[in-house]
């Protein structure tokens, strides 16, 4: 294939030669580590280059382009490169040098790069091989979208939050005393929208603002553009989004709690006293209260019936041959008809055939496959909304055409591999590292391996990826799911089976983590499933089920049933009760 160069390389590459760099990295983000960043900051990439997806390094020197993402993007990435001059570099991947022994093998330093969109611990890595410079060529783009605007809104109802804002004020200070500090500035963006008890819509399905937020003995500063405010903000001093630089130049020798493995590195510079520390709210929110837990469970229910809503749709629409674009919109439309919602929590993963084996493919109006159940012989449907009252992710697989016995063989593996981990019981002190292995080995002993996290910490009414708590097997770059497992967190489980040009499987469930039993050996955790939509039985391979496996899968579907049935009738529960009837060998 004839590689044909992109417009805006060599727009870049003057600049380069201009500022004397041998190579320029546009990192996938913004200042506030979120994770998938507004188009005022994502723009930039994707100004030079054409992949479309999350965590991505973008680095271009003289003669080269080249593009480092994880294993959810290699298909994907390689359609969307397909002819460019760009090089897909895969993520984990033997064979495939990292970004700093690529840097370092070829040299390619001086080096540039924006320090807002770094960590210090990442640009003290990129420093190793030569000198790094501070620079951005976002200037080059021809035009920029604006920088967010959304107004923001109060989220401080009591019966939707089990702290105020300032007994959450008053924790985290507490904390940051105990670290040895006398203030806090607190950069991600979660974080701050969880400590004011505020919502915004400065990103896409996810409602935060752009701001920082500084504590100390006075009281508390959020820096953010007034006009995103129609309202006092009661105890909290407003200052513009833009003062953060000089504020803290002024405080830079106060003792000032940081966790600089969130905070870039250019804020992180600003301040000569920093102490580093994981900021007290990451755990905080993560450990959801009683009445958050209601009310999540309460969300869990309508959110139930807006996907029980779609599986009769499917079912009655599945020989119309419509898209994956008109499937996205039909659950989309179900979800609006529930109370709380507000809108969805990630693009709807809408896919079939070829398409579902990317495991992050999404349709669109203009991009998407027909679902025909004469070629293709599932639907993956991965979703999840924003509700008054908490956040959903939710994936379901379903059958609609003829299942081959390998399809039947995977999809009952990946519902084993869910139901084992749903099961576990572990010991206080467990991780997500340990917790892991009771999903993915059921997939190791056949030789599978899906190449993500098993599983990710779900915000409330907030992102839907949460650390610190996970399911990962090993480290990650850029990832943060370490943490203990404790009673209070929520985290996904969602194992399954992606082969490329064939298919894919997923299956996900939201577990609550809740105490187990104490024994002298120790106190026990175990979960909860607390999603409640039916899961496809057609394409199971009974025969591969233990006894022990069947009953879970019948207990489950006992409590969908038990849960839904309050919110429908007629038709509709009909519809339930025949997608959640028990299975028999």
């Amino acid at each position: 294939m004839v590689k044909f160069e992109l417009p805006h390389l060599e727009e870049a590459r003057a600049e380069m030669r201009k500022e004397g760099l041998k190579a320029y990295l546009v990192v996938t983000g913004d200042p506030h580590d979120s994770e998938e960043p507004a188009a005022y900051f994502a723009s930039e990439r994707r100004y030079f280059c054409p992949f479309t997806g999350d965590n991505a390094f973008v680095l271009l020197t003289e003669s080269g382009a080249y593009l480092w993402t994880d294993g959810r993007f290699f298909i994907s990435a390689e359609s969307e490169l397909a002819g460019s001059s760009f090089k897909l570099m895969k993520m984990g991947t033997p064979g495939y040098p990292t970004l700093n022994e690529f840097l370092l093998e070829n040299s390619l330093y001086p080096l540039g790069t924006d320090f807002n969109m770094i960590s210090p611990a990442f640009l003290a890595l990129l420093k190793r091989g030569g000198e790094v410079k501070d620079t951005s060529f976002a200037h080059l783009m021809e035009s920029r979208p604006e920088f967010p605007s959304g107004k923001v809104y109060r989220f401080d109802d009591p019966k939707y939050n089990d702290l105020t804002r300032e007994q959450k004020f008053a924790k985290v200070m507490a904390a940051v005393k105990g670290a040895g500090g006398k203030a806090h500035l607190i950069t991600t963006l979660d974080d701050i929208a969880y400590l004011t008890n505020l919502r915004g819509n400065d990103i896409p399905y996810t409602p935060v603002f752009y701001s920082y937020l500084y504590l100390d003995d006075s009281g508390a500063t959020l820096f953010i553009d007034k006009e995103k405010l129609d309202f006092e903000i009661e105890g909290v001093n407003v200052l513009p989004y833009e003062e953060i630089d000089n504020f803290l130049l002024a405080r830079k020798d106060v003792p000032t709690l940081l966790d600089t493995n969130k905070a870039n590195a250019h804020i992180v510079s600003l301040l000569a006293n920093v102490v580093d520390g994981r900021m007290p709210s990451r755990l905080m929110k993560a450990v959801k209260g009683e009445k958050e837990i209601r009310n999540i469970k309460a969300i869990q229910e309508i959110d139930g019936v807006a996907l029980l809503k779609f599986i009769d749709f499917l079912d009655a629409h599945k020989e119309e041959k419509l898209t994956e674009w008109d499937y996205a919109e039909a659950l989309a439309k179900f979800r609006r008809q529930g109370q709380r919602f507000l809108e969805e929590s990630f693009m709807t993963i809408a896919a079939s055939g070829s398409n579902a084996a990317m495991m992050h493919y999404a349709p669109t109006a203009e991009v998407n496959s027909v679902v025909d159940p004469e070629n293709t012989v599932e639907l993956l449907l991965d979703s999840g909304g924003q509700y008054l009252g908490g956040t959903t992710d939710t994936t379901r697989t379903f059958l609609v055409g003829k299942a081959s016995d390998e399809f039947k063989h995977d999809y009952t593996l990946t519902l084993k591999s869910l139901i084992a981990l749903s099961s576990a019981i572990f010991i206080r002190g467990s991780t997500g590292r340990c917790i892991d292995m009771t999903s993915r080995q059921i997939m190791w002993k056949e030789g599978l391996d899906y190449k993500c996290g098993t599983g990710h910490g779900v915000g409330y009414l907030s992102v839907v990826h949460e650390s610190p708590n996970g399911f990962r097997y090993r480290a990650a770059a850029g990832k943060d799911d370490d943490a203990e497992n404790v009673p209070g967190m929520i985290t996904t489980i969602e194992p399954g089976v992606y082969k490329q040009g064939k298919y894919g499987i997923r299956i996900e469930n939201n577990l609550l983590t809740v105490p187990a039993f104490v024994t002298d050996d120790g106190e026990f955790y175990k979960f909860e499933t607390i999603t409640y939509a039916p899961i496809d039985v057609s394409p199971l391979d009974l025969s591969l089920l233990s006894d022990e496996e069947i009953a879970w899968l019948n207990d489950y579907h006992a409590e969908v049933y038990r849960r839904l049935s309050k919110h429908v009738s007629g038709h509709l529960l009909e519809v339930l009760k025949a997608k959640t009837a028990p299975i028999h060998r």
